[in-house]
């Protein structure tokens, strides 16, 4: 059985459970604190970051995208993949655009000063910070809310893995209480149809230690 090293509240490593998850696919996972790694687990990845998939076969693949690119090759149901080339091109461009744009403007610093500034630094939170995420954050909802204007979901009528990465972000969100889609049908409707998926209730069962997740979290009508 393959071994998941992961964080409850690391986002590429939500994204990968819930791939594992939909293709019903046979995992361990291993806790790991990405804010103090282990030494056996640098030994897997000196670089530290998760996720970090360990297949039978004892070989590390490190990273969402490399997971990813794994799970394709396997050949699974449902069909989370694309093959129409421009359709690729929409996917890299969003999967860059949350890994990246999402990560630096709201991800990053929401979990700095709502979880690490006080577990690891033991410092009060900077308002101003969060304040400014939220801000950011709204940005981003709306834009993704225009995405969905005339489709089921980002890409495509159909589910494709981006949507998978796209929850995954958001439910980190929603687990804090910070994900208020008033106002935006759109993107509220999506991502409680992916919320309400059997493949996301292993996300629902998260407890952190020291963070309770929001009341609504558990949430999956809208």
């Amino acid at each position: 059985m393959i071994t998941l090293y992961h964080y409850y509240l690391c986002s590429s490593s939500r994204y990968i459970r819930l791939i594992l998850e939909e293709h019903k696919i046979r995992y361990d996972t291993q806790l790991e604190n990405y804010f103090k790694p282990q030494k056996d687990f640098l030994q897997l990845n000196p670089a530290g970051h998760l996720p970090v998939l360990v297949n039978e076969e004892n070989f590390a693949i490190v990273g969402a995208n490399a997971c990813i690119e794994y799970i394709k090759d396997l050949d699974l149901r449902p069909k989370l993949f694309v093959d129409d080339y421009r359709e690729k091109a929409e996917i890299n461009r969003l999967v860059h655009w949350f890994d990246v744009i999402f990560k630096k403007e709201v991800f990053d610093p929401i979990i700095y000063e709502k979880v690490f500034s006080r577990i690891v630094d033991n410092i009060t939170p900077n308002s101003e910070n969060i304040r400014a995420a939220l801000n950011n954050l709204d940005f981003h909802i709306h834009y993704f809310n225009y995405l969905l204007n005339s489709k089921n979901y980002f890409i495509k009528d159909e589910l494709t893995y981006l949507d998978f990465l796209a929850a995954a972000n958001f439910s980190v969100l929603d687990y804090l209480g910070l994900l208020n889609l008033n106002g935006y049908e759109n993107i509220k409707e999506w991502y409680f149809k992916i919320k309400s998926k059997p493949s996301f209730k292993t996300l629902l069962k998260d407890q952190i230690v020291g963070i309770k997740p929001h009341e609504n979290y558990k949430n999956i009508d809208i």
